[in-house]
C-alpha cells in the first residue's frame, strides 16, 4: 500500500533544547571511537544515516534499515564525506544552533530502488530549497515493525540551512569561514548566508508546500510506471471533505474514522506493548470495516442498477401499453391525443439509445478489469469475446437450419468453436485468480468508481428521460379517460360502462405489475435475521466463515460431477463381474481407479472443511465472541429498517392491489353479458339523482375520479345482480326518452329473450 511519511527536523529535541552528541550515541547504540565526538551532532548523524561504523550492526540494521542508497552534494574540502562536513559544522557553526535540518521521506514499496531513487532526485533537483545547498543523501529499507510482510523504505536528506551564494560557487570558502556568521557588510570575510525558508515564521506555509511537491512528484512517478496508486498529504477529515465535494461517498465512508496515533519506531518492534497492541487491533478493525463498506456499495451499486432497469422496464412498457391499446380509437379526434403520443415515441427512442451508453457497475468492473490487464491478457480476452460470439450466433443457424448435411456441418463447426472458448479460459485462469487478490480488486473497484462518475450525467440524463415518460403516459392517460368518461348527462350504455371498466382493469394491472417489480427488486436488499447472522459470522471470522461455505459447496458439486463421469466406468466393473474373466475386470478397475482416488481425495478435502468449520463454531460460540455477533447483527437490521418497512409496505399494497383485480374483472362478466343483451337497442343507464354512489361503491382507483369510477362500478355491480345496486340504477330508452327502472335478468330470463329475439328475426 502506498505510504505517506514527510517529516521535518533539526538537532533540538521538542523543548527546543540542543542535543548533545552523547545523547545522539546512546540513541543509535554507538560506543567506542564516538567518546570523542559526544557534542558533535552532525558528525554523528551523518554516520547514522549512512550505516557506517557501529551502525552497521546487525540488531541496528534489523530495527533501523539497510542503507542501500548513498549520495551528496558538498564543498572540495569534505573529499565527498558527509561526516566531514556537518563534523565541521558542529564545530566551527555557532554554538547552540542547529547544524543541521533534516527531511525523513517514505518511499513507496511498489517502487524498484531505481523508480524511488528517481523520485528523491526529481525532488533534489527541481524544488528551490535545495538548489543552494549542500546536503547528504541515505536511502534506508527496513522490515516493518508492525508488519512482517512489508518493507518501509525511506529517505533521509541532510541539510545545511547555509545558503551556495555567488562568492562560494566562484571560489569555494574553507569549513571555518562557511559556517561563521553572515556578515551584511563585509561580505567577503563573513560566512554563508542562512536560509529562512523553514524559520519559525514561514515554516507551517512552506512545510504544507513541500509536503505537496513530495506527493505530487510521487503520484507522478506512480503514474509513469502505470501503477494505480496515490499518496496524499492531506488528514483524514481534508480527504473525506474532498471525497463528499467529488460525490465519491463510499470513499468518504473509508475515510470517516480517527487517524492512528504515532507510537514511535523503536516501541513499534515490542509487541507486548499494549500501544502495539491496540494499533494493530485498531489496524484489523479498520481492513474489516473497509471491506464491509466496499461489499455493501457493490451491493448497493448492483441493486441501483436492478431498480433502475425495471423501473425503465415498466415505464416503456406501460407507455406502449397507452400508445398502441388505448388511444387509437380516439387519436384522431382528439388533436392532444396525437401530440402526446408523438412525444411518447420521440422520448421512448431517446431511452433506447441513451441507454446502450449507460454503464451498470458490472459493466464497469468488467471495463476497468480490461484496463488493468497486460497487452497479452487483453489480446486473450478479445479472442475469447470474438468465439462467444461466434458460438451465439452458430447456435441461431443450428435452430433456424432445416437442412441435415448443413445442420451437420454447423455442428462441427460449433463444437469446434467451444473447445476454443474452453481453452481460451484455461488460459485466462491466471488472469481471473489475479482479480480475485485484494490489492486488484481494490484496483478494479477504485477504476470502476471512477468510470460511473464519469458515467454519472448519462445516467442522470435517463433518468431524466424515463420521469418526462412517466409525465406524458399520465398526461395521456388522464385524457383519454377524460374523453371516455365525459359523456352527456352521465347516462352510459352498457358497451360504454364495459370500455370504461377494461381501462379500470389495465389501470389496476399495471398498477400491480410495477408494485410487484419493485417488490422484487426490493427483495434482494432485504436481509433477515438468518442473512444478518451469516453476514456476521464472516465479519467476525475476518471472511473465513464464506470461504468455508463456499469451499464446502465446490466440493459438493465436485463429487456429483465425479459421480456422473465415472458411472459408466462403474457399471463397466459391475457388468464384467458377471462373468469369470479376470483380465476384463482388472482392465475395468483400472479405468475406474483414477476417479475412485480422485474421489478420496475429495472426501478428505471435505473432512477437512468440516474439521476448519467446527473449530470455527467453536470460536462464533465463544461469549465474547457471541457477544460481538449480536451487535453486529443488531447494527445490520436496524440499518436495514427502512428497506424492510419499504417491503412490507409493498406487500400490503399488492395484495389490495390483487383483491381489487379480482373483483374488477368478476364485475368484467356481468357487463360483457349485458352488452350482449343490449345489442341493437338505445338502452343507456344512470345513477337515480337521490342516490349516493359512494355507499354501494367499495372498489377504489385512485387513477379516475371518484364520482365517476364510483358509478361506473355501480351500474357493473348491477349489472352483475348485487341487490344493493340494482333499485339504484335508471334504465334509460333514448328513443322515447322514457325512465324505467333497471331489472337485472336471470340466466333462464336471458335464455327466453335471446329465444324471443331469434324468433322475432324468422317471424
Amino acid at each position: 500500500m502506498a505510504f505517506y511519511h514527510c517529516s521535518i527536523k533539526t538537532s533540538k529535541d521538542k523543548k527546543g533544547n540542543f542535543i548533545p552528541g552523547k545523547k545522539h550515541a546512546d540513541y543509535i547504540n554507538r560506543e567506542g571511537e564516538y567518546k570523542d565526538y559526544d557534542n558533535k551532532v552532525g558528525l554523528a548523524h551523518a554516520e547514522y544515516i549512512n550505516r557506517e561504523k557501529d551502525f552497521a550492526r546487525q540488531e541496528f540494521l534489523r530495527k533501523h534499515g539497510q542503507c542501500v542508497y548513498k549520495a551528496n552534494k558538498l564543498p572540495k574540502w569534505a573529499k565527498g564525506n558527509p561526516s566531514e562536513f556537518f563534523k565541521s559544522a558542529d564545530i566551527y557553526g555557532r554554538k547552540n544552533k542547529a547544524s543541521y535540518r533534516e527531511f525523513e521521506l517514505a518511499l513507496q514499496e511498489e517502487l524498484t530502488l531505481e523508480q524511488n531513487i528517481e523520485i528523491v532526485n526529481t525532488i533534489l533537483n527541481n524544488y528551490e530549497y535545495f538548489q543552494d545547498k549542500y546536503y547528504a543523501v541515505a536511502i534506508h529499507d527496513k522490515q516493518a515493525a508492525l508488519d512482517n510482510n512489508k518493507q518501509q523504505i525511506h529517505c533521509h536528506i541532510m541539510v545545511s540551512d547555509k545558503m551556495i551564494d555567488d562568492i562560494e560557487k566562484t571560489n569555494e570558502r574553507p569549513p571555518e569561514q562557511f559556517f561563521k556568521t553572515y556578515c551584511r557588510v563585509n561580505t567577503d570575510k563573513g560566512g554563508a548566508k542562512v536560509d529562512r525558508y523553514f524559520s519559525k515564521d514561514s515554516f507551517g506555509k512552506n512545510l504544507t508546500h513541500f509536503r505537496k511537491y513530495y506527493c505530487d512528484v510521487t503520484n507522478a512517478i506512480f503514474r509513469k510506471y502505470g501503477i494505480d496508486k496515490t499518496i496524499d498529504y492531506k488528514s483524514l477529515k481534508m480527504q473525506r471533505e474532498e471525497a463528499l465535494r467529488n460525490g465519491d461517498y463510499v470513499r468518504a465512508e473509508i475515510l470517516n474514522r480517527p487517524a492512528e496515533q504515532y507510537i514511535g519506531t523503536i516501541a513499534s518492534y515490542d509487541k507486548n506493548n499494549s500501544l502495539v497492541q491496540k494499533l494493530l487491533e485498531n489496524r484489523k478493525y479498520i481492513t474489516e470495516r473497509t471491506n464491509l463498506i466496499l461489499a455493501a456499495s457493490e451491493t448497493e451499486k448492483n441493486i441501483k442498477d436492478t431498480i433502475l432497469i425495471d423501473k425503465i422496464n415498466s415505464s416503456m412498457k406501460e407507455a406502449n401499453d397507452v400508445i398502441n391499446e388505448r388511444c387509437n380509437t380516439l387519436e384522431s379526434k382528439v388533436a392532444d391525443i396525437s401530440i402526446l403520443k408523438n412525444d411518447i415515441l420521440f422520448l421512448l427512442n431517446q431511452i433506447k439509445e441513451t441507454s446502450k451508453d449507460v454503464l451498470s457497475f458490472e459493466e464497469a468492473k468488467a471495463l476497468a478489469k480490461y484496463d488493468l490487464m497486460t497487452k497479452d491478457e487483453k489480446a486473450l480476452t478479445n479472442k475469447l469475446f470474438n468465439f462467444n460470439q461466434k458460438s451465439i450466433e452458430l447456435q441461431n443457424k443450428i435452430a433456424n437450419t432445416e437442412n441435415d448435411k448443413i445442420r451437420q456441418q454447423l455442428d462441427n463447426e460449433l463444437e469446434k468453436t467451444n473447445k476454443g472458448i474452453s481453452a481460451l479460459k484455461v488460459q485466462l485462469r491466471p488472469t481471473n485468480k489475479k482479480f480475485t487478490q485484494s490489492a486488484f480488486k481494490a484496483k478494479v473497484t477504485k477504476k470502476a468508481n471512477y468510470l460511473l462518475l464519469e458515467n454519472a450525467p448519462l445516467r442522470e440524463k435517463l433518468e431524466l428521460l424515463k420521469d418526462k415518460l412517466d409525465v406524458q403516459t399520465a398526461n395521456l392517460k388522464q385524457i383519454l379517460k377524460e374523453n371516455i368518461i365525459n359523456l352527456p348527462a352521465q347516462s352510459y350504455s352498457a358497451k360504454e360502462v364495459k370500455t370504461i371498466l377494461d381501462n379500470l382493469v389495465i389501470d389496476v394491472k399495471n398498477s400491480f405489475e410495477y408494485k410487484q417489480q419493485e417488490y422484487k427488486s426490493l427483495a434482494s436488499r432485504v436481509i433477515s435475521p438468518q442473512r444478518a447472522r451469516e453476514m456476521a459470522y464472516n465479519v467476525a471470522t475476518n471472511h473465513k466463515y464464506r470461504e468455508l461455505k463456499e469451499a464446502k459447496r465446490l466440493v459438493a458439486k465436485e463429487k456429483i460431477k465425479l459421480e456422473q463421469e465415472a458411472k459408466p466406468f462403474i457399471n463397466q466393473v459391475e457388468y464384467v463381474q458377471k462373468f469369470d474373466d479376470s483380465s476384463l475386470l482388472n482392465q475395468a478397475k483400472i479405468q475406474l481407479q483414477p476417479y475412485i482416488t480422485k474421489y478420496q481425495e475429495l472426501n478428505a478435502k471435505e473432512q477437512d472443511i468440516f474439521t476448519k468449520f467446527n473449530e470455527l463454531e467453536a470460536f462464533i460460540n465463544a461469549p465474547e465472541q457471541q457477544e460481538k455477533i449480536q451487535s453486529i447483527i443488531e447494527g445490520i437490521l436496524t440499518k436495514n429498517s427502512p428497506i424492510k418497512y419499504q417491503y412490507d409496505t409493498l406487500r400490503e399494497q399488492i395484495s389490495s392491489l390483487k383483491t381489487e383485480l379480482k373483483e374488477l374483472k368478476n364485475l368484467s362478466v356481468g357487463v360483457n353479458n349485458q352488452v350482449r343483451l343490449d345489442k341493437n337497442t338505445n338502452f343507456k343507464y344512470s345513477i337515480k339523482s337521490h342516490t349516493r354512489t359512494t355507499s354501494v361503491a367499495n372498489i377504489s382507483v385512485g387513477s379516475m375520479s371518484s364520482s365517476s369510477s364510483d358509478t361506473i362500478k355501480l351500474l357493473a355491480q348491477a349489472f352483475n345482480g348485487v341487490e344493493g345496486a340494482i333499485p339504484l340504477v335508471a334504465k334509460i330508452d333514448e328513443q322515447t326518452d322514457e325512465v324505467l327502472d333497471y331489472k337485472h335478468l336471470n340466466i333462464v330470463d336471458k335464455r327466453a329473450k335471446r329465444s324471443n329475439a331469434i324468433l322475432k328475426e324468422f317471424s
